[in-house]
């Protein structure tokens, strides 16, 4: 009995020890330190304050020009008059400072370096073929330099990251009207911009029709301040214009009163001498196809129709009835004949008809048919 009492007070003596450590505090371990991100240590010693105020040199990170173009805000600093829109600050993240002892080895400037730099005398430089600058002096711990530092701006790039060709645009349309009539056929051939900004004035169309596309200038005007001369001109390109060989299906000839009345005399008289037959016919049309071409009525068959005209040897686009095929404007259009039936009983020659080149190119695969009516002879 003793020795069974013995055994459940040793028990009981564990167990609130073990309680015990239980309910005992835990010491918290120790965090890992974090891994330090601090700059490399200069591998070459610090030149004097005075050195680095009077031998310092400002460089360009040049993968990091095309975010400094969209982030600094040159606009306001070079023309809108806020000499404060770019600050040391705002070009930290884009340009390196670096100074040297009298031995030319280059020392970069550390961010406690930075904390005693100041710029002064910060300008906008415009120079030719819109290479300009940023320039500015430097003050480093009180200490004046005499250099002038050129952080080098692209104009041109700067305003070219604000506006886009609109690529849905040149496949609406094709080409030769679109030259021709620019810049007023040009509607949203540049995605919106900031009107309340900028002005753009489109002018300088070049089509090469050899390859599809539209080459043009923009003349950017920055509105509200009161400069009468575009800040930048600009280049663009729009492509993926329609091809002239979408105009199969769509290109129709209608005969007129004119032509009928000319095909039925010239058969008359030829009838004097042979027979009328479609060889003959075609041999009559083919010597100089585009004199007839030019007696019918020209048009666009597609889902609304429309109209074309003769201005000369050039077929060209109208608006008329709510239809606008301006677009189209085959310069020195050339068209071949190359069949010809003769309908006795009907009265009618009907003519096989090809669009062979405009616009300075060969065009192939544009066919349609004319009938020429009432040559009954």
């Amino acid at each position: 009995m003793t020795k069974k009492i013995l055994l459940f007070s040793m028990l009981l003596t564990l167990g609130f020890v073990t309680s015990c450590k239980e309910d005992m505090p835990q010491p918290t371990p120790e965090p890992t330190p974090p891994v330090s991100s601090a700059e490399p240590m200069p591998s070459v010693p610090k030149p004097s304050d005075y050195h680095i105020a009077t031998r310092m040199v400002v460089e360009p990170i040049q993968e990091k020009t095309r975010e400094m173009l969209s982030k600094l805000k040159i606009e306001d600093f070079a023309w809108r008059g806020n000499k404060d829109a770019i600050k040391l600050e705002d070009l930290l993240p884009f340009v390196t400072f670096k100074a040297s002892d009298l031995d030319g080895e280059p020392y970069t400037l550390t961010s406690e370096d930075l904390k005693l730099l100041e710029l002064v005398d910060m300008k906008y430089e415009e120079h030719g073929s819109y290479n300009d600058y940023i320039a500015c002096k430097v003050r480093y711990n009180h200490i004046s330099g005499t250099s002038v530092l050129r952080i080098p701006v692209s104009r041109r790039d700067y305003f070219m990251q604000k506006f886009e060709v609109n690529k849905d645009f040149a496949p609406q349309y094709y080409l030769g009207g679109i030259a021709h009539l620019f810049p007023a056929s040009a509607g949203e051939i540049l995605k919106g911009y900031d009107r309340k900004k900028y002005a753009v004035v489109l002018t300088d169309a070049r089509a090469d029709h050899s390859n599809n596309y539209l080459s043009f200038r923009g003349l950017v005007h920055l509105v509200g301040t009161g400069m009468e001369d575009p800040v930048v001109v600009l280049d663009f390109e729009a492509k993926g214009f329609k091809p002239l060989s979408a105009l199969q299906r769509q290109l129709t000839f209608v005969t007129s009163g004119e032509l009928n009345e000319r095909m039925r005399d010239r058969l008359k008289k030829i009838q004097k001498s042979k027979t009328i037959t479609d060889a003959v016919v075609l041999q009559l049309v083919q010597d100089n196809a585009n004199y007839w071409i030019k007696l019918a009525s020209p048009g666009i068959q597609n889902t609304y129709g429309g109209e074309l005209q003769w201005d000369g040897d050039n077929l060209e686009g109208v608006l008329s009835g709510g239809h606008d095929t301006r677009d189209i404007y085959l310069e020195d259009a050339r068209f071949a004949i190359n069949s010809a039936r003769y309908d006795k009983a009907a009265g009618t020659v009907t003519l096989g008809v090809e669009l062979i080149a405009a616009n300075g190119i060969a065009v192939s695969g544009v066919t349609t048919t004319l009938v020429v009516r009432s040559v009954n002879l």
